[in-house]
């Protein structure tokens, strides 16, 4: 009994994190969709293949952007990071569910 719950632990974290990465990459399209619609060059792929760590290239011109339209900052800037690092707590949960298992 005590390994089945545990171990619904690990999956519900890895679901948890699984939306929250799903979420996130949604919102770095909405990203690199805004910055192209104002003249930005930005993608998220190159010949066709993800690259990795290139959003955060962007996140301060998307800040610095909104900003000036706005005044303040647009709505994708945090929700990026609140969906990034909620997925890096997920995943810790998750592996400390499943390493508690021994």
């Amino acid at each position: 009994m005590y390994f089945f719950m545990m171990n619904s632990f690990a999956i519900v974290f890895g679901v948890l994190a699984l939306v929250l990465i799903w979420w996130n990459l949604w919102i770095s399209t909405q990203i690199v969709k805004f910055l192209k619609s104002k003249g930005q060059d930005a993608s998220l792929f190159k010949n066709g293949f993800f690259v990795k760590g290139k959003i955060f290239d962007y996140l301060p011109k998307y800040k610095e952007l909104t900003k000036g339209e706005t005044g303040k900052t647009g709505k994708y800037y945090v929700q990026f990071y609140v969906t990034f690092i909620g997925m890096l707590i997920m995943l810790l949960f998750g592996i400390l569910a499943m390493t508690s298992l021994k």
